[in-house]
């Protein structure tokens, strides 16, 4: 380590996002033991799951999967409130990466063409300072060598979907996406990515407005947690 990154870690230190531990120099955005116990869910068909099921009727998936469980109640919970309204995006490209990794060995990315990151409203980007879905994907990425297409846009501000449940996230998230496709991504498979997938209406609707704007499209969805 250089004289200014010693500076930095003793004014600055790094400390575990699950733990709070101190983190070691060979320890990168998480300590060893939590990043070992990263409460992964297990999906054994891509093409057939509860995650497509939530949503077939709303829109046509082809493929699903996802990378973590989440739980309200787990200090892994901290990870995605850490991603959303803490600015660790480095956290977010890391945990796309890992996911990545994961999906690999289901052969996900076989025949994929780009990552479609699920958008926020300008606001709420300036915010925040970056859209988290857009460093999973960037995450991604970097292990898929598939590029990150910003093919939606976020038209309206409304209720956070976190706020709500049930068909009242079904009615929140419609009409809000808008969907532009260039010609050369027209009849791709693309991957929409997000960071947790709760009643899937958020998914859903994107797959809906990418659709509507290219009908030969063929979606899949990644999100990097599933709290069902």
């Amino acid at each position: 380590m250089s004289l200014l990154d010693d500076i930095k870690e003793l004014l600055l230190p790094r400390t575990c996002p699950v733990c709070g531990k101190l983190l070691m120099e060979s320890e990168d955005v998480m300590c060893a033991f939590c990043a070992i116990q990263l409460p992964r869910y297990r999906i054994l068909n891509i093409e057939d799951n509860i995650l497509l099921r939530m949503i077939w009727d709303k829109a046509d998936i082809k493929r699903g999967t996802t990378f973590l469980t989440y739980n309200h109640h787990s200090s892994y919970h901290k990870l995605i409130i850490d991603i959303k309204f803490h600015g660790k995006s480095d956290l977010a490209v890391r945990l796309g990466q890992w996911a990545a990794l994961e999906a690999k060995r289901l052969d996900f990315w076989e025949g994929v063409d780009a990552l479609v990151p699920v958008p926020l409203t300008r606001w709420r980007r300036f915010w925040r300072g970056y859209n988290q879905a857009e460093m999973l994907a960037r995450g991604m990425a970097e292990v898929t060598g598939l590029p990150v297409v910003n093919l939606l846009k976020r038209t309206k501000n409304r209720t956070p979907q976190s706020r709500l449940s049930g068909e009242a996230r079904l009615k929140n998230a419609e009409g809000i996406y808008h969907a532009t496709i260039p010609e050369e991504w027209r009849g791709k498979r693309l991957v929409i990515v997000d960071d947790v997938m709760t009643t899937g209406s958020t998914l859903a609707n994107c797959a809906q407005t990418l659709l509507e704007a290219d009908k030969d499209a063929q979606l899949c969805i990644f999100p990097l947690s599933y709290a069902g």
